[in-house]
Formats: structure tokens, sequence, C-alpha cells
């Protein structure tokens, strides 16, 4: 890599003999050259019908804050960086990395620069999707321009190979769909001349050579980095056959790409990583690429088709019904790598929709989210009120219990491969659109402690915690050893269509001679009841925690309970146990009422909804230090009239007079 010596190495001449840049120019303007779409304006013209004025004007003034210097970050974040953008400053510390550091002497976090990931985000160029969209219902000139002036500034500061920004392969094949993109969107623009072309090719086949230099290293990964690096280069190769090399990456991604998804995706859908923001993430990189891959008649093995659609079937039942926002399950570092449609950051509909048209799955109720489906040169795929079947909950080890108002997500399996969070057993609960009971996200990868992944651990999952230990154990920001394994199954104990008993266990405390058993039960229109028993033998520090959503609440202390508001309405939450202990309530890491839980309390009452974003939440902690067997007794009530009594070491939910649920609050022995 240090050979190459500036753009001069990319000139067309080398690396595209035969070609002119006023030739590919022509091409891709009379659509001989093929993309999703010929001319961004007339997608325009369907996109007005489908956000309305409203949304038009949500659209615009997204792309004004852009010019402005206001740079989204992570979905859902916004920092003040000039436009085009300081490329080589971190926006929260300010501090900055030379553009002469090389990147293979860096690291991702530096008390020099921060945490590099906030260095490298406005390099994903991801800012080009909100101008795409403003400028095809606006038709303003200012928008290719701007995206035009930052292609050249960022080939004036950061050359080939040679400094910060070109430290990994993932990035630069994520810059290779935002360049194209882009670069057909904008191509009827004046401001799009051949000069401008032959520059930005030559930057795609630089970034298209750096990618495949360290596929050893993306493919030790086993994750996300491979399948978006095959991706880089397929695309690369399919949309730009004038490059001498484009064959060779066409074919080298294709074969990479079905190397990675049947590795990465088990054939009932699951991704490896177990996050719902990479899956996400993979499902958009094979939705582009069997799009493309159809409009060019480009064969790709027909696996990439199955473990993709497997992959979207399993998605689709956990996005919530109501708001359309799926649970904040697994790491989660902000990629949201094709904003095409108004949506929240963790609002998955426009993922739905998209995949609904690619793959010929039935879609969802016509929305904004329709616009991302036409951005593929789609219409949006038929309505089916039929409803899907779920995915095998044992062979996923994710188990759903519920019907759309009010349902609950409980993670139950067995690792095969490196787990990325120790949270066997953990639960999420929803109600009316409302994560009642959630995953605390990532919120740092590369922060100082405890903020460097620390939110991956048990402390902060609502499960139960033995001994102030996590259920595997540590061994760096990513690693843990001794995996946690569990097991589950889900029914219906009432005779319902939808399941409403979930029963598992792990053996993640299997070093200090416990088990941990979870039992999980909803009730219609009236809410849940979890039951955790902690068996074994001897004396142990017992500790449950739910994170709940940062609502008001009213606390009384004997039984341990909160009444959470939520409008009009009130949800009640009660913990009791077989043996003496204390309930604590955390909110952003202080607390709020009861006894302190030990030593990782910073940890507690926080919630991180996109990467790098920390908001407090509200954390129940209920510890019991004793012999064991230990039971614990959660009630979750959404129901107005119902109400709980304690009586004979039981616990009675009553709708009205009527009883609808009792548990014992004794432990088994």
């Amino acid at each position: 890599m240090r050979s190459v010596q500036g753009w001069d190495s990319w000139d067309l001449k080398r690396i595209a003999a035969g070609s002119c840049a006023e030739e590919m120019r022509t091409k891709r303007r009379d659509g001989k050259r093929p993309f999703f779409f010929t001319d961004a304006q007339t997608v325009g013209t369907s996109i007005r019908k489908v956000i309305g004025i409203d949304g038009e004007k949500s659209v615009l003034a997204e792309a004004e804050r852009i010019l402005a210097g206001n740079m989204p970050f992570f979905g859902a974040l916004s920092f003040a960086c000039e436009f085009p953008p300081r490329w080589f400053q971190n926006p929260v510390t300010g501090k900055s990395v030379s553009p002469h550091q090389p990147w293979t002497q860096m690291r991702f976090a530096s008390p020099a620069y921060g945490d590099l990931k906030f260095i490298l985000e406005p390099s994903r160029f991801l800012f080009v999707y909100p101008l795409v969209r403003a400028y095809s219902i606006s038709g303003d000139e200012r928008f290719p321009q701007a995206f035009w002036s930052a292609i050249e500034d960022w080939a004036r500061r950061s050359p080939p190979m040679a400094g910060p920004l070109w430290i990994c392969g993932q990035e630069c094949s994520l810059r290779i769909l935002a360049w194209s993109f882009a670069l057909h969107a904008f191509i009827h623009s004046p401001s799009t001349t051949n000069e401008r072309v032959a520059l930005l090719v030559s930057m795609i086949a630089a970034h298209a050579w750096r990618t495949a230099q360290t596929l050893g290293y993306a493919r030790s990964q086993r994750s996300n980095h491979l399948i978006s690096e095959a991706v880089g280069l397929w695309t690369t190769g399919t949309l730009f056959p004038e490059l001498r090399e484009a064959q060779v990456w066409q074919n080298l991604g294709a074969h990479l790409l079905r190397e990675a998804v049947l590795d990465q995706i088990t054939p009932a859908g699951v991704s490896q990583q177990h996050s719902f923001n990479y899956q996400r993430m993979i499902l958009h990189l094979l939705l582009w690429t069997l799009r493309l891959a159809e409009i060019h008649s480009a064969p790709l093995h027909e696996d990439i088709r199955v473990r993709t659609q497997a992959a979207f079937d399993f998605m689709r039942p956990w996005v919530d019904p109501v708001s359309g926002v799926a649970p904040n399950y697994g790491s989660d570092d902000g990629s949201l790598i094709l904003p095409l449609a108004l949506g929240a950051y963790r609002d998955f509909r426009p993922l739905l929709q998209l995949g609904a048209a690619v793959l010929n799955r039935p879609a969802l109720k016509p929305g904004p989210w329709d616009e991302a489906p036409l951005w593929f040169g789609m219409k949006p795929a038929v309505v089916d009120k039929a409803a899907l079947p779920l995915p095998p909950s044992v062979e996923t080890g994710y188990f759903r219990l519920g019907n759309e108002n009010s349902w609950a997500l409980i993670r139950a399996g067995r690792h095969t491969r490196r787990p990325f969070q120790a949270d066997q057993l953990h639960v999420d609960l929803w109600w009316q659109g409302i994560n009642l009971a959630r995953d605390a996200g990532t919120y740092l990868y590369n922060g100082p402690p405890p903020w460097n992944n620390g939110l991956a651990g048990t402390p902060a999952h609502n499960t139960v915690m033995v001994d102030h230990r996590d259920q595997m154990r540590r061994a760096g920001r990513f690693l843990w050893v001794d995996w946690a394994q569990a097991s589950g199954r889900s029914y219906s104990a009432s005779g319902q269509a939808c399941a409403d008993r979930f029963e598992g266990e792990h053996d993640g405390y299997k070093r200090f001679g416990v088990k941990h058993r979870r039992t999980v039960q909803w009730l219609t229109g009236t809410g849940w009841v979890i039951v955790d028993d902690i068996e074994g033998a001897g004396v142990h520090a017992v500790r449950l925690h739910w994170l709940m959503a940062d609502l008001p609440y009213e606390f009384s202390d004997s039984p341990f309970q909160l009444a959470f508001s939520s409008g009009q309405s009130r949800v009640r939450c009660c913990i009791l146990t077989s043996s003496p202990g204390n309930g604590t309530i955390i909110r952003a890491g202080a607390r709020v009422e009861g006894n302190s839980p030990g030593a990782d309390l910073q940890l507690l009452g926080w919630e991180s909804p996109t990467y790098g974003d920390l908001r407090p939440a509200v954390s129940l902690v209920y510890e019991t230090h004793s012999k064991l067997p230990v039971r614990f007794v959660t009630a979750i009530l959404t129901g107005e009239r119902c109400k709980l009594e304690s009586r004979d070491e039981q616990l009675i939910v009553l709708l009205g007079e009527a009883e609808v649920h009792r548990v014992n609050l004794s432990a088994k022995v």
C-alpha cells in the first residue's frame, strides 16, 4: 500500500483503459449502465405522494441542516462539524487525529483523539442520502453541488491509503455504496462534470482495491465486516464494468458474500452477532445486492437469496406492530446505512417495506416507510393481512409471547461461536407501543471504563446476577469465555392462538454450583408474571434487575412496587422474594430509593438509544444474600382493574374479583 502515490495512481487511463469520463457519464445519464433509478427527480414525484407536505418539509429541513454543517451521526444524533465536515476531528472532544497519521499505527480509542468512530462517521458519507432525497423533491442544485464539494475536499485531504480514514475495509465499502448512490442520483445535474465523474470513479476503484487488501482480517472476524466488504467489491465490479479489475471484484464479492451469509446467518435467519441493529445492516446490504443483481442480470448463488429471506422473516416479528420500533437488543454501533425514509432510528418499518418489495413478501400498511422501495425502483409490495408465521423459537433462541398490542421477547439460546452479550434469559416487555422493560443498548465501545462496552454485561440486562458476577467471564471488550448456555420452550398454556408461557434455564453460574430458571407468563389484557428460581446450595448474593422506561412513577416499599404513569394509564410493577432482601431504584447512575446495590451502580439506570447517546432510565434492583434456593416473583400489570393479593405464601392476580393467575412465593427446595 505504501507504493501508492496520490490520486494520479488511479487515473482512468491506468484503471479503465479504453474508457473516458465523458463516456462513463453519458452511459449513466442514458441508462445504459443501469441503477435503481435513472433520474432522482422522477423518483421524487412518487415520494411526494407518499410522504405528504409535512414529510417534504422534514426532508428539506434535514438537508438544510447538513448544508449548515450539522452532520448526522449514528442515525439519531447531530453535531456541528461545518460543511464540508472537519474530517479528522472528534466533534465530542474537539480533538483531532493528524491526517498524516498512518492508519496501520492507529487504534480505535486513544487519549489523543478519543473514540475513533466519531471521527470516521462523517466519512461514511451517509449524509448524501438526505441530500439526494431533498434534491429529488426540490431540484435544488445546491444539494448536488454540496456533494461534489465534499468529494473534492475529502480527496484533497485524504490521499489514497495514506491516512486514518483508510483504516477499515468496511468503512471503505460503505463509502462505495454511498458514492455510487449519489453519482446516479446527481448524474443529470450540471454540477456533475466529466472531471468530477473521473475523480469519483477513481476514488471508488481505490476503495475497492483497499478493501481487497485486508480481506483476511474481515474473514477472521466472522461478522458483518465481511458482508459489507463483499458487497462493496461486488458493487464496484457490477456498476463500473469499465474498470480493469471489475470482473475480478465482482466475482470475488459474489464468492465472499455467499461464504459470509452461510457462515453468519443461520438457516432459521438469525445473525450470529445476535444484534437486531446489525441484522438490519446486513439485510440492507443483502437487499441492495439482490436488487442490483436483478437489474443487471448478474447471477448470484441462490443461497444468498434463501438466507436473506430467512433473515428477513426472522426480523419481522420483532418489530413492534404499534410503534414500528424494534427492541434495542444486542450490540448497536448506530449503523443505519440506507436512511431512505422518514422515521426514527429504531423504526424498522422502512426495512420491512423494502424487504417485502425485494423479496416478494407481504407488506405493511401504506405509510411514509413506502419511500424506501421507491428508491430501489420498486412499488411497495401488496399488503397481506394474514399473520406471518413466527420463526421456530428453539432453533433461534428467541421466544415471543403475546399478541400485537402486548408482547414479550425472551432470549434463551445456545452459543456456537463467541457471544457478544452476557444476557441469557433477558426479557423485553412491550405494551401499546411502549418498551416497558428494555435492553440498555451499547452507548460506547471505546469510551473510558465503564463505558468500554460495559452495557454488554449481565448487570445491565433484565435477568438475575449471582455473587456480583457476569454469567460469563469477560476477557476483553468484545470477548467472553466460559459461555453460558440456555434452553427454553414457549407454548400456549391457555389454548390461545399465540404462546403465553415460557420456561427456560441457563448454566452460566455452574461454576458456583448454581442454576437460574425463569418462567414468564403473559396474562391477556392484564400483564406479565415472571418467576425466577435460583437453585443450588450455600449462601449467595442474588440480584434481580429490571430496566424500565423513564416514566413518572409512585413508589412504595412494602412490598417493593412502583406505579408508572403513561398518559392516562398506569403500569404497576411489584417484586417479591422468598428471602429477605433490599430493593433499590436507580436513575441515571444514582440511587433514588433504597440501598445501594454495589460498585457497578454507575452502569444502571441508563439506556443508549443509539451509539454515543446516553439517557436516563429507571432500574429496579432487588437483592438478597441468603441460602439457596431463592425465588423472585415479578408482576407487571397493565390492566386498570387488576390487583394483587398475597396470602398463604401465594401471589394472586385478580381482574375485578376473578382470579387470573396465582404463583407460589416460596422457593422450590
